[in-house]
């Protein structure tokens, strides 16, 4: 009996030890983290950049996308700059579509560099007026701007009744400054001109078409040209290399880059042209006559190749038609286009 009593006790507590068992929890150990499930989110579609307009006018100047489609009926202006050596470097000559480069008395040159719809905040020195930059101006019914000029020139611009910005008539449009000696300090914007061009009522409701322009690189057929020179007098030595990486020609004076000076970037071109022409002197002071009607001979350097050319003129407020020696009218490339005037005697090098 007492056997069966120790056995029912026994079998009691092993009874109660597996319950316990069965119904204890896990310990789970100090200071360890439970272990955080990471919430993946849900990508979501980027939006894409909304794109600028596009106007689809081109400047009929340089062949450039123009933002503002009213901008396309800006009249040209054409200023008369300064490259005297105390004139160097010159402001806002990069910001033009169109730059002439002329020969002037004193075995110098003078620009004249052609505005459309680009804005330039200084654009100077600004210099005189001579009768060949005018018959360039004509040709896009451009306001011409000057301080002054030779005789001949402003006694054309009375007798053509030629709308001008002068600076000794009053046009208050021109400021100078105090880094540099007259006549080298006097400077305009393409701001202060369009508001005088604007009270004056000088705007016109369209701009002239003056170059064709290719919407790919152009590479006309031609010599392979890697750089040219042109040798006016001594400290006007005037070049222009082309960079095929960047399909442009960074313009030179005297070996050195030309530079703007309120930016301090190179000034750049697309297209070259080259007239060549006669010059003759007039006077003692050592006035020109340029020839710049009838027809010459000359080159277009664009896309890194060269091919000689044909100008012609047949007035002086017709425009200079330049076409290659099969008789068809150039093409250019888009962008900044230097036309420089090369009498004969001035040596030309052209380098591979």
């Amino acid at each position: 009996m007492k056997n069966k009593k120790r056995l029912i006790a026994l079998m009691i507590v092993l009874l109660i030890a597996a319950l316990s068992a069965g119904c204890g929890s896990k310990a789970v150990p100090a200071n360890t983290e439970v272990p955080q499930v990471p919430v993946q989110e849900i990508p979501q579609p980027t939006a894409e950049p909304t794109p600028e307009a596009k106007s689809g006018v081109q400047c009929p100047l340089d062949g450039q996308e123009i933002e503002d489609e009213a901008d396309a009926k800006l009249r040209p202006i054409a200023v008369m700059l300064d490259n005297e050596y105390n004139a160097r470097p010159q402001s806002g000559l990069l910001d033009a579509e169109i730059v002439y480069e002329f020969p002037v008395e004193g075995n110098i040159t003078r620009y004249m560099a052609i505005y459309h719809h680009n804005i330039s905040d200084k654009i100077g020195p600004v210099r005189s007026a001579r009768p060949y930059f005018i018959d360039k101006a004509l040709e896009y019914n451009a306001v011409y701007v000057h301080c002054g000029g030779s005789p001949q020139a402003l006694e054309d611009l009375n007798a053509m009744k030629v709308d001008t910005l002068n600076d000794l008539k009053g046009s208050p449009c021109f400021w100078r400054t105090k880094d540099r000696k007259m006549p080298h300090n006097l400077y305009t914007s393409t701001r202060l001109m369009r508001e005088v061009m604007t009270d004056k009522k000088m705007e016109t409701k369209s701009a002239p078409a003056y170059f064709k322009f290719s919407e790919a690189l152009l590479e006309p057929d031609g010599k392979k040209v890697g750089s040219i020179a042109f040798s006016y007098s001594k400290g006007y030595k005037v070049g222009y290399v082309y960079d095929a990486n960047e399909k442009t020609y960074y313009r030179t004076i005297n070996g050195e880059k030309h530079l703007d000076k309120e930016s301090g970037k190179a000034v750049t071109a697309a297209n070259i042209i080259v007239e060549k022409t006669s010059v003759k002197v007039l006077d003692k002071v050592g006035r020109l006559e340029v020839k710049n009607i009838g027809k010459d001979r000359g080159y277009l350097l664009t896309g890194g190749k060269l091919i000689e050319i044909e100008w012609q003129k047949s007035g002086r407020k017709e425009k200079t038609v330049y076409k290659d020696l099969k008789g068809s009218e150039i093409t250019l490339n888009k962008g900044t286009t230097w036309i420089q005037v090369v009498p004969g005697e001035v040596r030309v090098d052209i380098g591979e």
